[in-house]
């Protein structure tokens, strides 16, 4: 996957997340200087362009307060199970050990896919 394949896709990701949280911060509901933020590293090309491995966070929570997900992320990974579950946490956790080769086509219909049924909402 090329350096642009993969930007074009990172960008894709993170305006999902952002619309799926409906352009709030999912910790504090603020509309603005949004980020999305993954929950397992993008390392991991198993879940970086999962919907579900993002989470729509103002710049304070993700990296600038004190309870962020960057400077307390034993805090942050303790709500974000409390929020969304923790069967959902476990099956994330799993795919994201897994080694995977992603394919760049099959990552953008998913994205493309899961955009078109939000804007439709």
């Amino acid at each position: 996957m090329t350096k642009k394949e993969t930007t074009l896709l990172d960008n894709k990701w993170s305006k999902l997340v952002k619309t799926i949280a409906e352009d709030r911060c999912e910790y504090c509901g603020r509309p603005d200087r949004l980020n999305s933020h993954h929950i397992f590293s993008r390392s991991k090309r198993s879940t970086r362009w999962d919907i579900d491995n993002g989470v729509c966070l103002c710049a304070g929570h993700h990296t600038l307060l004190n309870w962020s997900a960057h400077k307390a992320p034993i805090e942050f990974i303790e709500w974000i199970r409390e929020q969304r579950g923790e069967t959902w946490y476990q099956r994330l956790r799993l795919k994201a050990n897994q080694t995977v080769r992603p394919d760049y086509n099959l990552e953008k219909l998913y994205l493309e896919k899961k955009m078109k049924k939000y804007e439709n909402c």
